[in-house]
Order: structure tokens, then C-alpha cells, then sequence
């Protein structure tokens, strides 16, 4: 019975929705507020097995569950948005703020390994403008509901399609997510892929979106781990830089996105550098050591240049400034850009999985009317987190836990 509430409690959209479906079909009469107390009691009990999984590592006393470990593994991250609250005991909502989650989908995958690139060219779908405009769409919407801004519409023929090469396929998925700051969260995962005999792996990867927070956890947990960059963000990033650079020619934009494309995706990152350095050059001239001084000469004394004239608007990034952004972006992820020796490994390349994992994760926890306290939240997420994984974590906890007292205001009370 707990089972069944725990269920309903972490997976429905709310606790009225859970206590309304426990009592239409199991026929099980329970307040929403006693579907929240059992629900999140339970999650505290996943969270404490948990720590001690993490306080065994750090003991070095924490041994997978499997003696043979799997050949080909990856741990992809990123994270989400919360809503939380102030736990001072009163009913209502008070100090309303966001706050982040942190994600990681650990998986197993078939072996593909093979002697060369079985995908040397980009997908179809890289290439139909169409899909790849409403695809950058999408990325800024990842962590949200689904958006109600206009996209772009689905084209109303496809050209044939060549058949795809195989693709590593996924075994088993297991789910870790915290609210915890980024040094709890690494050693979460760190803890989950020592449990799986992750570090045995012969092929392993840790893949994300090129953010300040996952190298640092990588290096300190996952030392000599392929490092990818996923390339969905490396898409949109070099789409966003072309259509700067040509705002007004869709033609000259798409091509200038085409060639940086195909050249991330032969692992050609010198050549994506040239082009955004080129189009830097254009929109603001040659270097500065590089000009003739009578070329560009100063603004007379108390005359503002045209730029500082016309500033970009509040919010927004001139052209060159977001080419800048994005030629950043690729030399800091430079060494994650080896497309196509994480083929040859088979080794996923996009962050796809944790992607839907964090919609999965919203679909409980995030809304415009959902406000968390600290340990609501951190509770509803080990136990979303449980169900979302493929290992059967969901149902075991039920034979080690102990029979403990029910949960209720009057559980104290003398018959």
C-alpha cells in the first residue's frame, strides 16, 4: 500500500491528483495531505540510503553491485529549475525564489565500437533548415514546460531519407538528482557510478553542454574519462552565430551554419574558429594593430563614436559580441569536440537522455503554482528519481526498509 501512494505521490502532477487517482482506482480514501507526509517521509528514506552510499565512497568501502562491469558507460548532466519557498511553518507562500537542480542520467549501452567513423557526414536533420530552426527553439525551452512561443512549422514533405548506421543502443538508465550545491551533487553521481561498476568500463564518457559547473566535477570525479560536448548545444550555438552574422541573408547565414557544422562534426574545431574569426574581421574590421591610424581615426573631443550612439538594446547582444561569445565557447570546449573518435568508441554524442530526464523531473516538480520547501523538494526528487530508473530501485527499497509507525496527525493518540 505504501508502494501504491509513493506512486502516486512522486509521479502525478500534484498530491490532489494522487489522492483523487488512489481513491477512483484503489479504491483508497486518503487525504492529499497524508499522500504528501507518506510520500515525502519516504523520499527522506532514499535520500538517507543515499549518504551513506556517498559516506561509504568516501570511505572507500563502497563496491559495485556487479562483479563484471559493463563495456561501454556514460554520464550525462545537467540542470533544472525549482521553485522554492521559506519553511518557517506558516501556511502560504512567502520569500518565493528559484533555485537550481542537478541531474544525471547514468547509462549502459550495446558495444559499437568499430575501426572507423561509422557517421562521417552530419544527419539529414542537422541540414533541413526547418527542423534546425525550430530545434534552437526548443533549447532555450528544455528546462520548461512546453513553450508557447511560435515555432516553426514541420515541413510538409521530407526527402527521402538514407537508412541510419547503428547506433549504441541503451540498456539501463539509473537517475540522480539533488537540489544540493554542485560538490554534493558530484559525489552523488560518483557514489551511483561506483555502485554500477562504472569505473570499470572499458569505453566511458561524461557528456554536457560545455557549462562552468561539469568540467570542474568531471576532472575531480571522472579523471581520464572522454570529456564530449554535446552537440545539439554546439548546434545551436554556431546557428545563433550565423544568423548574427547575416541577419538579413538567410541564404549566406544557412551556408556559413552549414560549414561550421560539418566542420564540428569531422572534429575539424581549427577551421570553426577561422570561420567565426572571419566574420568578426568583417563586422569590425581588421585587428587593431593591423589598421592604418588615417582608416579609423578618433571622434573629434566631445563627439561620441556611432557605436556608443547607438548602443544595443538593454537584454540584447550586438552581432559581433555574440560571435565573440561563441568562438569562446569553442575554444574553451575544444578538447570535447573529437566527434568522431566518440563514434568510433560508440559513445553518444548528444545530451539528448538528460534532456528528457529533466522534463521528466518538471513534469513533478516544476509549475507556476509549485513552491517547495528544502526538504519537500530534495524528497519529491529521490522519489521521481527512483521510478525514472530502469534497475528496479523502486520496488527494493521496500525489502530493507523496517516496518516503521504510520504517518498521521493522531498516530500517537490512545484508542
Amino acid at each position: 500500500m505504501l508502494g501504491k501512494i509513493e506512486y502516486a505521490g512522486g509521479n502525478h502532477d500534484s498530491f490532489e491528483q494522487a489522492s483523487d487517482s488512489l481513491r477512483r482506482l484503489g479504491e483508497l480514501e486518503i487525504s492529499p495531505k497524508h499522500v504528501q507526509r507518506i510520500t515525502c517521509r519516504l523520499g527522506r528514506e532514499r535520500a538517507d540510503h543515499r549518504d551513506r552510499q556517498v559516506r561509504a565512497l568516501k570511505d572507500r568501502r563502497l563496491v559495485p553491485v556487479h562483479v563484471q562491469p559493463p563495456t561501454t558507460v556514460a554520464i550525462h548532466l545537467d540542470a533544472g529549475k525549482i521553485q522554492m519557498r521559506a519553511d518557517d511553518g506558516r501556511v502560504g507562500v512567502r520569500e518565493p525564489h528559484w533555485s537550481d537542480t542537478k541531474a544525471a542520467s547514468l547509462e549502459t549501452y550495446t558495444t559499437t565500437a568499430r575501426d572507423t567513423d561509422p557517421r562521417p557526414d552530419p544527419p539529414e536533420a542537422f541540414l533541413d533548415p526547418v527542423y534546425v530552426r525550430r530545434l534552437c527553439q526548443e533549447i532555450a525551452q528544455v528546462r520548461s514546460k512546453p513553450s508557447t512561443a511560435p515555432t516553426a512549422p514541420k515541413p510538409s514533405r521530407r526527402r527521402q531519407r538514407s537508412p541510419d548506421p547503428p547506433r549504441p543502443e541503451r540498456l539501463v538508465r539509473t537517475a540522480v538528482a539533488t537540489t544540493g550545491n554542485a560538490e554534493t551533487f558530484g559525489w552523488l553521481v560518483a557514489a551511483e557510478a561506483t555502485t554500477r561498476g562504472f569505473y570499470g568500463a572499458r569505453h566511458k564518457a561524461v557528456v554536457g553542454d560545455g557549462g562552468n559547473g561539469i568540467v570542474p566535477l568531471t576532472e575531480l570525479h571522472f579523471p581520464g574519462w572522454r570529456q564530449v560536448l554535446d552537440i545539439v548545444h554546439l548546434l545551436s550555438h554556431l546557428y545563433a552565430a550565423a544568423t548574427a552574422a547575416y541577419p538579413n541573408h538567410a541564404h549566406l547565414a544557412w551556408r556559413l551554419y552549414e560549414r561550421m557544422l560539418r566542420s564540428a562534426w569531422s572534429g575539424n574545431v581549427p577551421d570553426v574558429l577561422t570561420a567565426l574569426t572571419e566574420q568578426l574581421t568583417r563586422l569590425n574590421g581588421p585587428p587593431a594593430d593591423k589598421q592604418h591610424p588615417a582608416d579609423n581615426p578618433p571622434p573629434p573631443e566631445g563627439k561620441r563614436s556611432a557605436a556608443e550612439n547607438h548602443p544595443p538594446p538593454d537584454g540584447k547582444r550586438s552581432a559581433a559580441d555574440l560571435l565573440r561569445a561563441t568562438r569562446n565557447y569553442v575554444t574553451t570546449n575544444a578538447t570535447r569536440m573529437d566527434y568522431p573518435r566518440y563514434r568510433r568508441e560508440g559513445l553518444p554524442t548528444s545530451s539528448a537522455p538528460i534532456e528528457s530526464l529533466i522534463k521528466q523531473f518538471n513534469d513533478r516538480i516544476k509549475g507556476t503554482e509549485k513552491f517547495w520547501n528544502d526538504g519537500g523538494g530534495e524528497a519529491i526528487l529521490q522519489v521521481r528519481a527512483a521510478y525514472l530508473s530502469q534497475d528496479g530501485r523502486a520496488e527494493t527499497h521496500y525489502t530493507r526498509r523496517p516496518r516503521q509507525r504510520a504517518v498521521g496527525n493522531h498516530r500517537l493518540r490512545i484508542a
